[in-house]
């Protein structure tokens, strides 16, 4: 199991380009000696396949399908990694050299997972790590945008039980919210309606609503919120 959990974590090598939403893996650094002595000295927990055998409805994971990642451990960077991410539970399930699956017990920082299929990479931030003044609730958080202001994605699951009439057996189901926060200043904020955020850049209210008006931008949602974001990034790089 060492070997496995080392082959794991020592594949952790790109982020801090922080302002890039893609991941070039071919310029991550080659692995060291040293790096996959530091992983020995991690460790994993086997997942229980009918950990979620009563679910009948949604999932706790991001996908259900095991796929390709790049992760971030204490400043060390890994790729390759084959990880499925559990936002229930904020965990991170990774395959270990004989394709067990594995729960890594070893803080991870950030995972970036890499969707060939539709081209689009996911960079994921675990709570802990995010520099806000009042911490956010425990989870991973989809980093969309990122410079003198961040967006941030959360897809909150919760579980519901229910059994069903003249049944014994309990159900569960797992509901998906999607919420969005912006980090700014270290004040970390839930947005919910696009009209209101003109209101948290007072230096840029004016600009952010003609451009808001300007683009037609009526939904509250993740398109919205990026070009918002995206767009005062631009204004305060150019102050």
């Amino acid at each position: 199991m060492k070997r496995l959990l080392i082959y794991c974590c020592f594949w952790f090598s790109y982020f801090n380009a922080a302002s890039q939403k893609t991941v070039n893996v071919d310029n991550v650094p080659s692995i060291t000696g040293g790096a996959i002595n530091y992983m020995y000295s991690g460790a994993g927990t086997p997942f229980v396949n009918g950990k979620f055998a009563r679910i009948v409805e949604g999932t706790p994971f991001f996908n259900e399908q095991m796929m390709r990642a790049v992760i971030l451990i204490e400043g060390k960077e890994y790729k390759n990694i084959m990880v499925r991410l559990n936002l229930l539970e904020s965990q991170v399930n990774y395959l270990d050299d004989k394709q067990n699956e594995m729960i890594a017990t070893t803080p991870i920082k950030e995972v970036v997972i890499l969707d060939s299929i539709h081209n689009k990479d996911h960079r994921f931030v675990f709570s802990e790590y995010i520099e806000a003044t009042e911490k956010p609730e425990k989870d991973f958080y989809e980093l969309l945008e990122t410079g003198k202001a961040g967006l941030y994605k959360q897809y909150k699951k919760r579980i519901l039980e229910s059994k069903p009439y003249g049944s014994a057996t309990t159900e569960q189901s797992i509901k998906t919210d999607i919420r969005f926060y912006l980090l700014l200043n270290k004040q970390w904020t839930r947005l919910k309606k696009l009209k209101e955020l003109p209101d948290f850049f007072p230096g840029k209210r004016n600009e952010i609503q003609k451009f808001i008006n300007d683009k037609k931008l009526t939904a509250d949602n993740e398109a919205s919120y990026e070009a918002v974001i995206s767009y005062y990034n631009t204004l305060a790089v150019q102050q």
